[in-house]
C-alpha cells in the first residue's frame, strides 16, 4: 500500500503516513453546489436545446438540433450521470414543431401564389 499524498511504502496496518503524515483511510468529502440538477455536462444536449429554441426563430437550426439531441440522448444512456435527457428532448420537440411549422407557411406562401 502506498501514501496518496507522497507515494510512501506503508505497512497494511498504517492509519497515517510516516513520511508527511496523511491520513490513510480519511474520509473523502464531495461538495456539490446545486447546479448540476440544472446544468448537464452533457455537452450536446445544450446544444441541441440552444439549438431547438433558436430554430424557432430560424428554421436552418431544426435539423442540427435534432441531430445533436439524438446523440445527446445516446450519450446520457452511456453515461447517466452527465444527465441532460430533458434538454435533449426538448430540442427535438423545439425543432420538430418548428419544421411542422416552416412547412406550413411554405405551404401557404405556395397555395397563395
Amino acid at each position: 500500500m502506498f501514501c496518496a499524498k507522497c507515494g510512501q511504502e506503508l505497512a497494511e496496518e498504517s492509519l497515517f503516513c510516516s513520511k508527511c503524515g496523511k491520513s490513510v483511510n480519511a474520509p473523502v468529502v464531495i461538495l456539490r453546489d446545486g447546479f448540476d440538477v440544472f446544468i448537464p455536462r452533457n455537452v450536446l444536449a445544450l446544444w441541441s436545446y440552444y439549438l431547438g429554441i433558436f430554430s424557432l426563430l430560424c428554421g436552418i437550426t431544426s435539423l442540427p438540433a435534432i441531430v445533436t439531441g439524438i446523440m445527446g440522448l445516446n450519450y446520457a444512456k452511456k453515461h447517466p450521470e452527465a444527465k441532460g435527457v430533458v434538454h435533449c428532448w426538448v430540442g427535438i420537440i423545439v425543432s420538430i414543431f418548428s419544421l411542422l411549422l416552416m412547412a406550413f407557411f411554405i405551404f401557404l406562401l405556395a397555395k397563395n401564389c
